[in-house]
């Protein structure tokens, strides 16, 4: 089911995000990707209401599983996915440095996401979700700081999550972190592997 649900909706906004490119230009699907789905959630944080602010979580982890989706697909395959923006047939090392581009970009993605979540859990829990030893003066960095040292598995300990709701979140990061680092590793090693066969084949 949740494999179904990867499918359609990845298709839809495919579908969807490949009429903006078509009819406005390339950069203004990628625009409408990054401000829905990284600047919306980012946006909500600030409207002082807990109801913008669970939606603001909503979105970010809504991104997150497409994000998780994507990723999966793209290394398993399926046979009802269509052909997305960005998805190679990959024939070429000039190819595989576009797609680590785009394994990248998605990487940047969960960190935002997951981010944006914590934040908004600090909210909603009036800053009792994650304990944080010395505050940076600027609103909401120090959270997404900690989601990029929890994905890289780092942890320098400044920034503690304090309740349970918070520590799972952590722990389906580190995972989602470890998951996409193991999967783009061996997906390249394939990938190259298969151009190494194709180039001895041709020649």
């Amino acid at each position: 089911m949740i494999l179904k649900a990867w499918v359609n909706i990845l298709n839809a906004l495919s579908a969807f995000e490949f009429k903006i490119a078509d009819r406005f230009g390339e950069f203004a699907a990628v625009l409408f990707h990054f401000l829905l789905f990284w600047g919306l959630p980012i946006a909500l944080l600030f409207v002082p209401s807990k109801l913008f602010v669970a939606l603001a979580i909503l979105v970010a982890l809504f991104y997150i599983f497409l994000l998780s989706g994507d990723i999966f697909l793209s290394v398993f395959g399926h046979e009802k996915l269509e052909k997305k923006r960005g998805m190679l047939d990959i024939t070429s090392v000039q190819e595989i440095r576009a797609e680590i581009l785009g394994a990248l970009l998605k990487y940047a993605g969960a960190i935002v996401s997951f981010g944006t979540v914590y934040n908004g859990l600090q909210k909603l829990f009036d800053g009792r979700a994650f304990f944080i030893s010395s505050p940076s003066p600027f609103p909401y960095f120090d959270l997404y700081y900690f989601s990029l040292v929890t994905i890289t598995t780092v942890g320098y300990g400044d920034v503690v999550p304090a309740l349970w709701v918070s520590k799972g979140f952590v722990m389906s990061e580190i995972v989602f972190g470890v998951g996409f680092a193991l999967l783009l590793f061996t997906m390249l090693i394939s990938l190259y592997i298969d151009i190494q066969k194709k180039k001895k084949y041709d020649d």
